[in-house]
């Protein structure tokens, strides 16, 4: 940032407009909507009218909502939801020369993508915790974060998934901190490529996916899942201690799916429970 950008930056905080991670205005998000693609492909969906909304909440949680047409619950496109932390790792992950004492991150609160006219189809099914169809702009998402992420300088973003279908949704920008946590994702989707996403979550969450060596379900451990911005995290993931310990636990985990158990179960939560609610 040089000058010229440090005093416009300081004038548009003396204003009312509420600015997107202290920097960016709805003119701004607008245009890195454009240049990654996102309002395009939105437009291809019959989106053709975007709204911008910017909040910032008293817990210093950033807001950026995406609305079509009107600014109402149920035009809602995307609500995104950010807050700023330092993240400090533990010195166990890295090689005595390479530790990382703290880490500038942005965290996401919140992220929910949906589509308000869509309805679930047979061969994409409601996801657990999904109250509507996505929109298929994740990876329009992640281009516009990566955007963001570069223009505050910080080291990348941070989640912690809730469900293991989130976390694999993620996969293609994310990666686990703890490398054995990558390995046991990775290992999974290796065993059980001939299932889709959904499958695969109720499989988790019905305890059906079994490690082959101790004949016990794999538990999903939710944990830090990080999309790399700076050049000394991108070097933490490809230092050769994290690479090591990877490769350990994705060649020795083998994992076997107790498919007719997972759909018994299924139907037994789904009598008792609202798929949106788990």
């Amino acid at each position: 940032m040089d000058i010229g950008e440090s005093f416009g930056y300081f004038a548009r905080m003396s204003h009312k407009d509420k600015l997107f991670l202290n920097r960016y205005s709805i003119k701004d998000m607008m245009s890195i909507m454009d240049k990654v693609g996102m309002l395009r492909h939105l437009e291809r969906k019959g989106f053709s009218a975007p709204l911008v909304e910017l909040d910032l909440d008293d817990s210093m949680i950033f807001y950026f909502k995406l609305y079509d047409s009107d600014k109402t619950p149920e035009n809602l496109l995307i609500d995104l939801r950010l807050s700023d932390t330092r993240f400090v790792p533990e010195k166990r992950f890295f090689e005595e020369k390479h530790v990382l004492s703290t880490l500038d991150m942005i965290v996401i609160e919140w992220l929910s993508i949906q589509n308000p006219r869509g309805k679930f189809q047979k061969d994409r099914p409601q996801l657990p915790g999904q109250s509507r169809p996505g929109l298929g702009c994740l990876g329009f998402l992640m281009d516009m974060m990566h955007t963001v992420a570069e223009g505050v300088i910080k080291d990348g973003f941070m989640d912690i998934p809730e469900h293991m279908h989130g976390a694999i949704m993620y996969s293609k920008n994310f990666m686990f901190f703890n490398p054995a946590h990558e390995g046991v994702m990775r290992a999974i989707l290796r065993d059980l490529k001939k299932y889709p996403l959904y499958e695969i979550s109720w499989g988790m969450i019905t305890g059906t996916i079994i490690d082959k060596e101790t004949g016990m379900p794999q538990v999903y451990d939710p944990s830090e899942q990080i999309f790399p911005v700076s050049r000394r995290l991108k070097e933490y993931y490809n230092s050769r201690k994290y690479r090591k310990k990877f490769k350990e636990i994705y060649k020795i985990k083998k994992y076997r799916f107790d498919y007719e158990e997972m759909n018994r179960r299924r139907a037994e939560i789904i009598q008792k429970k609202s798929i949106a609610d788990l």
